[in-house]
């Protein structure tokens, strides 16, 4: 008997369109990598003395809140410190022009005594009493010198506060009745309170002043 061997093919035939399709595919599944969040895209002014107090104001708020943001832009940091360095400057500005007798007035953080001071021409004019807990610092009370409690230092030491406390990025808890009255006559300054404190103390201002004692007509 003989035996007969078919040749086999020396090359394989490419698979057709219908095979193609009848075969599953076995892609290996692609890693997507989320990007970060884009960063504002508003252009920063180039000169701050050309913009408006109430532009530079909005300009600040909006910048830090960007700053809470995960991915913050590299020159946040520093637009926020020329922002708020441009409205202490028209601050001091208005100050020195409001003054009638050209006082001299001095702010400074005194860490060692946990006290936010107020000079008056060398003279210290009052303080503020603070405990610092993390990123928070808590306004306990307030001292004035009875020399200077009519000629508004009290309101210019709170102030000097809150604005310390804004550019350094703390969050205020009012607890000190003086700083509870400045807040009310000045809400813009509302948003340092922490958001899930900000209720509670913003009724204990209503109640203060609900409380406080009226002039008769």
């Amino acid at each position: 008997m003989e035996l007969t061997m078919e040749r086999l093919p020396q090359t394989l035939d490419h698979p057709t369109a219908q095979e193609k399709a009848s075969t599953p595919s076995r892609e290996l599944p692609l890693h997507t990598v989320e990007a970060p969040p884009a960063t504002p895209g508003s252009a920063f002014p180039e000169d701050l003395a050309t913009v408006t107090t109430r532009e530079l104001r909005l300009l600040c708020n909006r910048t830090f809140q960007h700053l809470d943001t995960d991915h913050p832009a590299l020159e946040a940091r520093e637009q926020y410190d020329a922002l708020i360095g441009e409205l202490e400057r028209r601050e001091r500005q208005a100050a020195q022009r409001g003054s009638a007798d050209s006082a001299r007035e001095t702010f400074r953080d005194n860490a060692l005594f946990s006290r936010f001071e107020l000079f008056r021409n060398g003279v210290m004019a009052g303080y503020v009493q603070y405990d610092m807990r993390g990123g928070h610092v808590l306004l306990l009370h307030s001292v004035i010198d009875p020399r200077f409690q009519r000629i508004g230092v009290e309101s210019v030491l709170m102030q000097a506060v809150l604005l310390n406390a804004h550019r350094r990025r703390l969050a205020v808890r009012p607890y000190c009745p003086e700083a509870q009255d400045f807040l009310a006559a000045h809400p813009r300054f509302l948003s340092l309170i922490p958001a899930r404190q900000r209720r509670r103390f913003t009724l204990l201002m209503a109640s203060r002043a609900e409380a406080a004692p009226r002039d008769d007509a």
